[in-house]
């Protein structure tokens, strides 16, 4: 079995063009033990090996697999509001608002932008990053630079960075960032004259243009001139440009579960149900059933 394993795993890693640090990372061996084992040197119990890398790769084989069933359409409705938002901040160094329904193309629609503009820098908050220093870091780390602990010297050398760079800043997922954090981000375009997208779900709308009437809030708020909602709200002729290969049969079904759900959860349950068929026809029917499976509803 060994010699046998040894030869799939150098195919796989010719197939799939990861390499042997790639390998170790995934399959949590080490890198040491998978340098051996294909060299046929290792002086441990390459059987035991041989059975961790035949289980690393049952499941690596279906993860390298990436049948894609759905388009990036750049008329959605979503779409053109988050990129109208986009281009404002952008152009003008202001600060633009993008809130809405979780799974409706924000984050799709923002890493277009940021991959159709050159020196457009894309962070994504979290709970462990709601801080000012935490955000300032994660921004500084983006662009490749180094910032000193302190928040005062992270703000002074990426002001100095951002300056008169007419580049745009985007913060996905800002309804994690605190208020001092927003603060922060506030300061960065007032200093800086960097554009600066705040991006999230309600709740973030809330907080900012529905919250005390603190002063600084209002500060913020006088900055946010372009605000765009999205919502799980679709059409059959965008859902014929976001899915072209699927019947057309299907399609209002598939808009009543993005308007039910997400327009996410729906491309994930398309998927899904491709890989149960194990066929290109689809159905309306095997539609409901994988949906069912996975969700409990119709």
């Amino acid at each position: 079995m060994y010699h046998e394993v040894v030869k799939e795993l150098l195919d796989f890693m010719k197939e799939s063009g990861k390499s042997q640090q790639q390998i170790a990372k995934e399959s949590a061996l080490s890198t040491s033990v998978i340098s051996q084992f294909l060299n046929q040197s290792y002086k441990g119990n390459n059987e035991e090996v041989a059975r961790t890398v035949l289980q690393y790769l049952d499941m690596a084989r279906l993860q390298n697999i990436k049948a894609k069933y759905s388009c990036f359409y750049e008329g959605m409705h979503n779409t053109r509001a988050v990129l109208f938002a986009c281009h404002y901040a952008h152009r003008h160094g202001d600060i633009s608002l993008i809130f809405g329904d979780a799974g409706a193309g924000k984050t799709t629609a923002l890493k277009h932008y940021t991959e159709e503009h050159p020196g457009v820098v894309m962070v994504t908050a979290n709970s462990c990053t709601s801080s000012a220093a935490s955000i300032l870091q994660m921004i500084g780390s983006r662009t490749g630079r180094p910032l000193p602990g302190k928040k005062e010297a992270m703000m002074s050398d990426l002001v100095e960075y951002f300056k008169d760079t007419g580049r745009l800043v985007i913060i996905d997922e800002a309804d994690h960032l605190t208020m001092s954090a927003l603060q922060a981000v506030r300061n960065l375009n007032d200093q800086a004259g960097v554009g600066v997208i705040l991006s999230g779900n309600t709740k973030i709308y809330t907080q900012l243009l529905q919250g005390p009437k603190c002063s600084e809030l209002q500060q913020l708020r006088q900055r946010i001139v372009v605000r765009r909602m999205v919502r799980n709200e679709y059409g059959l002729e965008e859902f014929k440009a976001i899915f072209p290969d699927v019947p057309e049969d299907c399609l209002p079904y598939l808009i009543k579960m993005a308007n039910d759900e997400s327009l996410r959860a729906t491309v994930k349950i398309l998927e899904l149900a491709y890989e149960f068929a194990d066929t290109d026809n689809i159905s309306k029917k095997i539609l409901q059933q994988v949906r069912m499976q996975l969700t409990g509803g119709l």
